[in-house]
């Protein structure tokens, strides 16, 4: 024989109730204790401030039973939650906190004069916070030119002529600060401390000791990185061979500080701030 069920308000859906007590549930009796326990409250006490008993809070929150609209929208104000926070839908009462709510009600509290001066007050005070969001973009970013030239960790490749420059916003650091050029690295010969790809900080120099990761140029090669050993320049690889710079007439283009990790890049948000702190303020 099959189960009794329980018709919804349409009729058109039948509900065991064990599915009633979770529809309850989901609905009513785990959010009453969620905002109950927000607000500080035991269920005693909101039963008391409900002037009802302690079981029934109890069997609202087990979703035995749900409350009547007369308890739940006094809930509301004793929780101190918005109907629509409480049930999910979007709008103000999800969006504002209790200091948000605190100033909508001073507002609507003055005269026409106190409202025009809250608005001027409240006007310079954002244009205020604006400039000190300006200057904590501008403290804690830096751009380091990117002129669009790879460094092989292989067969080398050659540089454009007459490159165009572009900036790139990091997060500023002592090592981001020293850069003066982000090359790119191809090919896989000083893996696996760099693969290709990598996009690699550079401090422009003339000379590298043993040991320093650097950017060179070779004739007829282009750019290459390599590793400066004491007669060659020395790929980290074992497949790739080493170059020697004198037969090659390498030069020196920089020492490579490090690689560009995700966590440097600032979001675009935060690039835009940056940005109109370099126009705005005139750093």
């Amino acid at each position: 024989m099959k189960a009794k069920g329980y018709s919804t308000i349409a009729g058109l859906e039948k509900l065991s109730p064990e599915e009633i007590k979770q529809r309850n549930l989901e609905t009513y009796g785990s959010k009453i204790k969620n905002f109950r326990n927000r607000a500080g409250m035991t269920a005693e006490q909101l039963a008391d401030a409900l002037q009802i008993s302690k079981s029934s809070v109890r069997n609202w929150e087990c979703g035995l039973t749900r409350p009547d609209p007369e308890f739940l929208y006094r809930m509301f104000t004793i929780l101190d939650v918005e109907p629509n926070e409480f049930f999910g839908f979007k709008g103000i009462g999800t969006l504002l906190t209790t200091e948000e709510r605190d100033l909508v009600d001073y507002y609507r509290s003055l005269d026409k004069s106190g409202k025009e001066d809250l608005l001027t007050f409240a006007e310079a005070m954002n244009k205020k916070s604006h400039k000190r969001k300006l200057m904590t973009a501008y403290d804690r970013m830096n751009g380091v030119e990117d002129w669009g030239r790879y460094a092989a960790a292989g067969d080398g490749t050659d540089w454009p002529e007459y490159p165009e420059k572009e900036e790139v916003i990091l997060f500023d650091s002592p090592m981001v600060s020293r850069a003066d050029e982000i090359i790119t690295v191809t090919g896989k010969s000083m893996e696996p401390q760099f693969h290709d790809g990598d996009r690699v900080l550079v401090e422009h120099c003339v000379d590298l000791r043993n040991g320093d990761i650097g950017i060179f140029y070779v004739p007829g090669m282009g750019g290459v990185i390599k590793q400066k050993a004491y007669d060659r320049l020395h790929s980290i690889n074992q497949d790739y061979d080493d170059i020697f710079p004198y037969e090659e007439g390498a030069t020196v283009i920089g020492r490579v500080l490090g690689k560009i990790e995700k966590d440097m890049i600032p979001s675009m948000e935060e690039q835009a701030l940056y940005q109109e702190a370099l126009e705005t303020l005139k750093l």
